[in-house]
């Protein structure tokens, strides 16, 4: 129940997009077409995962007892950089060098994002608290709720018609009036997600 009530709280009610503001900008730079979006919000929410899952036994099991918390960003940040390459190189393992090259491309892309380094230390601010069950749950669920926002974002984005929209708000003040419902719609579910399985 632990676990299921972190998830669904990480990615529902307090989701990094939406409800944090974390992960917008590349929300708005990835989510252009539907299947480009689902790949790389697919990355993505896998790398903020992993980020999170790698972070917290690190702060909870190293930084804290060695008395070095203060190296929670710097700590994070390598872990995190490492697991999203190691994962690419597995990738790109046995493919041509171009396709290689475009994985690895992707990787620093992913290994740049706010949110890769946001799971793990929002996981070390709690983490007295926190158990190992709970950290995975909310590392999964910010990884799925990125995931879903990304997505999500991309269909109402493809959905919108430039020319019904008037000529001052197309391009980006219809994508920030866009993001901005979307928060709405998200904030209005707060409290619903994580509270079924308490």
């Amino acid at each position: 129940m632990e676990f299921l009530n972190s998830f669904f709280t990480a990615a529902f009610d307090n989701n990094i997009v939406f409800a944090q503001l974390i992960a917008m900008v590349s929300v708005i730079l990835v989510a252009h077409r539907p299947q480009d979006a689902i790949r790389m919000g697919g990355l993505l929410g896998i790398a903020v995962a992993a980020a999170g899952v790698i972070g917290w036994p690190l702060y909870a099991g190293f930084l804290i007892p060695w008395s070095v918390s203060y190296l929670a960003p710097l700590g994070c940040v390598l872990a995190s950089t490492g697991a999203i390459f190691v994962g690419g190189t597995i990738m790109g393992a046995g493919k041509p060098s171009e396709e290689r090259t475009r994985i690895l491309r992707s990787c620093t892309i992913l290994a740049c994002n706010a949110a890769v380094l946001a799971v793990p230390l929002a996981n070390g601010a709690v983490a007295e608290t926190l158990t190992f069950w709970s950290a995975f749950g909310t590392s999964l669920g910010a990884g799925f709720g990125l995931f879903l926002a990304v997505v999500l974002f991309a269909f109402v984005r493809n959905g919108i018609d430039e020319r019904l929209v008037p000529h001052a708000l197309r391009g980006l003040p219809i994508t920030l009036i866009t993001a901005s419902l979307m928060a709405l719609a998200f904030t209005g579910v707060a409290g619903i997600a994580g509270g079924l399985f308490v």
